[in-house]
């Protein structure tokens, strides 16, 4: 059961959710180029920026994972959450999600936007925070 509603769920609602919402924060017009190139420099290094895209990645999925369990009215226990969880990571993976979501993160993350996304408790909150101005 676990298995057949991570890949429904990842095909149909997440990887879409995820693509778009940092390629909508992955076009900025000049000024904002200009604003986020001295936003990326908040983060300690280049390897802080990446590690804190892996995080946030982590956060999405658990959110989304966390949102389609309780709006299909699934009962599990942690174990199962978990590997359902990580099961729609590993689609995700599969299908290049991350490699898109990566690239875009490491180019449109700010600090602003990471502490925002790592605070939010649901997708639609979360969703806000990416679409936070870089400014």
């Amino acid at each position: 059961m676990v298995r057949l509603a991570v890949r429904g769920f990842a095909l149909s609602v997440v990887a879409p959710v995820l693509a778009m919402g940092l390629v909508a924060c992955s076009h900025p017009s000049a000024p904002a180029k200009a604003a986020r190139r001295d936003a990326s420099r908040q983060f300690a290094n280049e390897e802080a920026k990446i590690l804190a895209c892996l995080d946030l990645r982590d956060h999405i999925v658990a959110l989304y994972a966390d949102e389609y369990v309780h709006e299909q009215g699934l009962e599990m226990t942690q174990a199962e959450r978990t590997a359902f969880r990580d099961g729609w990571a590993e689609e995700l993976a599969k299908k290049g999600t991350f490699e898109r979501f990566e690239s875009s993160c490491f180019y449109s993350l700010t600090p602003r936007k990471y502490q925002c996304g790592m605070a939010s408790q649901t997708t639609d909150g979360l969703v806000a925070c990416m679409k936070l101005s870089s400014l």
